[in-house]
């Protein structure tokens, strides 16, 4: 895993006038700099982004995204866990990423749609996200075995580390199956997107929420290298 990049003390994001907008834009230029060792980690080249005029300050906060997912993924890894949300660490010791945490915990995403913005993306960005609401969770029927049922549409049961974000659905009554998602900033392919299967206890009753991000995030392709703290941040917004 990679070290932090030098011993940088940097000013607070929002003294050098960046905002969740101005920081998903620059998250999107460094995409060709971010690679992936052949176990999964990610690796940041901080001189090619210099060199393409990446601040100091964004360089500085991407290389503690990297690492705190790669510390996500580690922990995951021990865990044999699949989903994000199982995976909730500290963040002490990342100073401008607590300041990025602190900046999206109070940010409401526009509402307006900007397909040409440089801060978004087809499978949804802070500024921007896909969808920018809680999908609605009808329900579908009462069937005599709803398990086998759900397993016949495609469903799995969601991995335990990606499941238990409701407190009325535990773990053995929580199902995923990954899909694409189509909205205005494009397509987002399959499975960064899931649909969520819920049943009773009882094994009969099933409600299916349609189109979320995938919090199973260990078990497929990233779309961008800050999916893992998107996909982080949009289940604990929405």
């Amino acid at each position: 895993m990679p070290l932090r990049w030098g011993k940088h003390q940097f000013p607070p994001l929002k003294e050098e006038g960046y905002t969740v907008e101005t920081i998903t834009a620059e998250f999107r230029r460094m995409d060709p700099f971010v690679s992936y060792d052949k176990e999964g980690y990610q690796r940041l080249d901080v001189v090619r982004a210099q060199q393409a005029g990446i601040p100091d300050v964004i360089i500085g906060l991407a290389q503690e995204v990297i690492e705190y997912q790669n510390r996500m993924r580690e922990v995951a890894r021990a865990r044999h866990a699949k989903d994000v949300r199982a995976v909730d660490l500290p963040l002490e010791g990342y100073p401008l990423l607590s300041e990025f945490d602190a900046m999206l915990r109070k940010y409401q995403p526009r509402q307006g749609v900007e397909p040409l913005a440089p801060d978004t993306h087809p499978c949804g960005t802070y500024s921007h996200p896909v969808p920018n609401y809680t999908p609605p969770r009808p329900y579908i029927g009462w069937y005599t075995n709803a398990h086998s049922t759900l397993l016949s549409w495609g469903f799995h049961q969601t991995a335990g580390y990606a499941c238990g974000g409701d407190p009325f659905v535990p773990c053995e009554r929580d199902y995923t199956r990954g899909r694409g998602y189509w909205s205005a900033y494009g397509y987002c392919s399959s499975p960064r997107f899931r649909d969520q299967g819920t049943r009773d206890q009882a094994n009969h009753n099933i409600w299916v929420q349609y189109g979320e991000p995938n919090p199973e995030i260990f078990s497929y392709w990233w779309p961008y290298w800050d999916w893992g703290w998107y996909v982080r941040w949009w289940h604990r917004h929405y």
